[in-house]
């Protein structure tokens, strides 16, 4: 009962997210219809390990073909669903070439499955998926062609990993430094999460390669060690599946918000620009004078209307020159701002009204930039400079 249990577990875990993702697919954004259909690829693929796992031969000689399609499309659905994260273009079918092996693949496994009578079908998928043994002496050209294709398949699912990973965390680079270029606050509005998912994603991914250069005719033999690779799938499944669910922040939030076309359209000049050392003085004096810095929610755009300028030239005034993100920039006003605070013994302020008069969004915010910026917690650098 147990082993069934765990044969079954990534099956249940995508289903249920599945469920969810379709009840609201009708209010979510494109990003989150893209993963619902990674979320059928998955599910299915799982329904078959499981259908495979329980032994039955003749269910899985008619859907084997659909499992060789999800086993090559998931990855590339994933990556398709970080395309619609990052970026606001309408896909066209160029996009979905990503697809074309999967599609390839499998259709050419039905067509030779198609070449078999029922009898010749079954007794192919029991000889070579379950029974590990070529069955007969004699293959006819369809079998052949189909133990060339499952050949092909296991070579695909671990080519197609490398660009996966490699173009999908570039993406998702590129759009969060974009984000931390326009917000001085970035919480809860970059994708660095899904980015780091994505490089676990990729390890479980190779973890998985390992198991299918095993063969699942081993987990059949040893039984109890389906345990092991069911626990990863599924808790990754699940911790994969519930970022996205509750991730509300994506390209079409940005444009939407910002009222800028995230990397797809050159902005249309519409002021002077200053030349770099009249723009640096102005920028401190806005900074270290104004202290425009303590205005929460502080966007690039804000800087650029003092500045008489436009926020692509100031932009890149700040990651050229000072080699800084907006976002890093305005925090280390911040930072320094409420070290200035943290130190005056007159007024001894609690660290909530240092970190609101600072500028900083929230309190989380505030300790988050401390730590990245000198290296240690407020309370730790207070303890440090109470007595200088």
């Amino acid at each position: 009962m147990l082993q069934n249990f765990f044969s079954g577990l990534p099956f249940y875990v995508c289903f249920f997210w599945l469920i969810l993702f379709i009840i609201q697919k009708k209010h979510v954004d494109p990003a989150k219809k893209f993963f619902t259909y990674f979320l059928l690829a998955c599910t299915f693929l799982y329904f078959s390990h499981a259908v495979y796992f329980h032994r039955y031969i003749y269910l899985y000689s008619l859907i084997e073909s659909f499992y060789t399609f999800c086993s090559l499309a998931v990855y590339p659905l994933y990556y398709l669903y970080i395309c619609r994260l990052t970026s606001i273009r309408q896909f066209s079918l160029r996009n979905y070439w990503v697809l074309l092996p999967a599609l390839i693949v499998s259709v050419l496994s039905v067509i030779f499955y198609g070449m078999l009578n029922e009898a010749e079908r079954i007794s192919f998928v029991n000889h070579h998926f379950f029974q590990k043994t070529d069955g007969l002496f004699f293959l006819s050209f369809a079998e052949q062609a189909q133990n060339v294709r499952i050949k092909a398949t296991k070579v695909l699912f671990i080519l197609q990993l490398l660009p996966v990973a490699f173009y999908g965390h570039q993406k998702l680079s590129r759009f969060n430094r974009e984000v931390s270029n326009y917000y001085a606050d970035t919480e809860n509005r970059t994708l660095a999460q899904v980015q780091k998912l994505l490089l676990i994603f990729i390890l479980f991914a190779i973890f998985s390669s390992t198991a299918n250069l095993l063969g699942r005719e081993f987990f059949i033999r040893e039984s109890w060690f389906l345990v092991i690779p069911s626990l990863i799938f599924g808790s990754m499944l699940f911790l994969v599946s519930y970022m996205a669910y509750t991730l509300h922040f994506s390209a079409t939030d940005f444009c939407k918000e910002a009222d800028y076309i995230c990397m797809e359209e050159t902005e249309t000049e519409r002021t002077s620009n200053p030349d770099t050392t009249i723009l640096d003085i102005r920028l401190k004096r806005l900074m270290e004078e104004e202290q425009l810095f303590r205005q929460k929610d502080l966007h690039i755009s804000d800087i650029a209307i003092h500045l008489g300028s436009n926020r692509t030239y100031v932009s890149n005034h700040i990651n050229q020159e000072l080699g800084l993100s907006f976002s890093d920039y305005i925090n280390r006003y911040r930072i320094g701002y409420a070290q200035s605070m943290m130190t005056d013994s007159a007024s001894a302020p609690s660290m909530i009204e240092i970190s609101e008069q600072s500028g900083f969004a929230n309190e989380v915010s505030f300790y988050r930039n401390f730590k990245k910026i000198t290296g240690t917690t407020p309370n730790r650098w207070l303890h440090q400079n109470a007595s200088k």
